[in-house]
């Protein structure tokens, strides 16, 4: 039995889902609402200690870190391949989602972090917020919250993340133009690890991610959204829109 534990479609929860949708396996949901800190209840901490989602639990084996998932998925289920047969092709695969986990996704979080912060922390007296930094078992996870609920990141802060996402969106130009998908002619996780993050960028980078800035890009999103299983990942329930609760998919 399949088990996934996992946030609203987007980042790295969309990272996961898109890969169990393009497999096509059963798997149960969790929906965590991290806006209600619902990933340092004592129950999901038991699950999974750092706090995170997604979180995979396969016939009771705990499985953590969203690109780890993803490659242990495309072994369990090996239908459709999503990593490719050639070496050149599988290491370029490896190196986009690489490049995600080190460099996009991490700035892509700050800046969205920046801007969201306080639709959260607002709603919180003192005493609440100092209790619900005490549930985060991280450091660094916690040092995150106090900065940006406080004074917030610097202007210098925000235009090097800036840069880093321009920085990929042109490695992602670059590579489109040998091919229709990032790694070569084949569909593969370096594709749905892009996705994950760039599903909602032009319509708030567009200064970074458009179809005058980046042509290619923009049609490979357009293909993307236009496959099925990337369309129902999308449409997953978001904790915005519904109660946290363990559904059947």
């Amino acid at each position: 039995m399949l088990e996934l534990y996992h946030a609203e479609p987007a980042s790295n929860s969309l990272k996961v889902l898109l890969c169990l949708k393009e497999k096509g396996v059963d798997f149960v949901s969790h929906l965590i609402n991290i806006q209600a800190f619902e990933q340092h209840d004592p129950a999901f901490l038991e699950i999974n200690p750092d706090g995170q989602v997604p979180v995979l639990v396969h016939d009771g084996t705990v499985i953590t870190e969203s690109t780890v998932i993803n490659e242990y998925l495309d072994q369990v289920f090996p239908s459709p391949a999503l990593r490719p047969a050639a070496a050149l092709e599988c290491a370029r695969m490896r190196i986009f989602t690489k490049y995600v986990d080190e460099y996009f996704r991490p700035s892509l979080s700050q800046i969205g972090w920046q801007l969201m912060i306080h639709t959260i922390t607002d709603k919180l007296s003192p005493e609440e917020f100092a209790a619900r930094l005490a549930r985060i078992p991280r450091e660094e996870k916690r040092e995150k919250w106090r900065i940006a609920a406080a004074q917030g990141y610097t202007a210098e802060q925000m235009a090097a993340w800036r840069r880093t996402l321009a920085e990929g969106i042109g490695k992602m130009e670059a590579a489109l133009a040998k091919g229709p998908w990032l790694a070569g002619p084949h569909y593969s996780l370096a594709d749905i690890s892009c996705f994950a993050m760039a599903a909602h960028m032009p319509a708030r980078f567009g200064d970074i991610m458009s179809d005058t800035v980046s042509p290619r890009v923009m049609e490979w999103h357009r293909r993307m959204r236009a496959r099925p299983a990337v369309a129902a990942a999308l449409a997953m329930p978001s904790p915005l829109k519904a109660a946290a609760r363990p559904m059947r998919q």
